[in-house]
């Protein structure tokens, strides 16, 4: 059997391959939205000794003044479609979302378009360590509109700002390791590596009774030599033993 490793490897390689499907738009957007907590009405921060932090008096305008907010589900699929990322880097923003929900307080709260923002600056983290022909930040920029959201979307500045302040937030801890990527696709790699488990166990089960049935053959062979040969060897002495009485005769 293959060690849990090797079967994480097997599965990795096998889920580098497939294209984004709905299900990876939906948990990252969950895990996106679980970063931190954001306010419909807040639309603004500030800095406070050199931290970005919220105004001690929000921002609050009617709801029917804001302009549209596409869900982050929807702004996910719209920046994979539009940029065409590959699996293996959209999910790598996994570790940095992981990352920052550990290193932020409870308490912070974010304005509406918080998660957004860090899906987006994730994404880029992850595109320029692991492709070396990522899309600029200006393509980024573009990215960011989206369909029957008009007003919708990041400038250049804004997307280079939050690109800044996610690599101070993690300290510039951009190293993705083997066992990151594992821990934070596990739910997506358990089916797979169950599965390579199953296929295992199943040419394990088909090889054993392969080879039982050869045993078998053999033991047959074995048992046709033993009553065969005795029996040619009866029939020998019967003729000779004919050919014997026939002389005499």
């Amino acid at each position: 059997m293959a060690t849990h490793q090797a079967l994480n490897r097997a599965a990795l390689a096998e889920f580098a391959t497939k294209r984004v499907s709905p299900q990876m738009v939906v948990h990252l957007a969950q895990q996106a939205a679980q970063v931190i907590s954001c306010e419909a009405h807040v639309t603004d921060i500030v800095r406070q000794h050199g931290q970005r932090m919220l105004r001690s008096t929000l921002p609050v305008e009617p709801a029917d003044q804001l302009p549209p907010l596409p869900s982050i589900e929807v702004f996910i699929a719209s920046l994979v479609d539009h940029s065409q990322v590959q699996v293996s880097i959209l999910m790598c923003s996994l570790v940095y979302l992981g990352r920052l929900r550990a290193r932020l307080p409870r308490v912070v709260t974010g304005m509406r378009c918080s998660a957004h923002r860090i899906f987006l600056a994730s994404l880029i983290i992850s595109a320029k360590i692991l492709d070396d022909n990522s899309p600029k930040n200006k393509h980024w920029a573009r990215y960011t509109m989206v369909s029957n959201f008009e007003g919708f979307g990041f400038s250049l500045p804004e997307v280079n700002s939050m690109e800044h302040e996610l690599l101070v937030l993690l300290d510039w801890e951009t190293h993705v390791t083997e066992e990151d990527i594992f821990s934070y696709l596990s739910p997506f790699l358990l089916p797979i590596r169950q599965r390579i488990q199953d296929q295992e166990r199943q040419r394990k089960t088909e090889s054993k009774k392969l080879e039982q049935e050869l045993q078998q053959k053999q033991r047959n062979r074995e048992w046709l030599a033993l009553v065969i040969l005795p029996f040619s060897s009866i029939i020998q002495i019967l003729i000779e033993n004919e050919g014997i009485v026939f002389m005499s005769q």
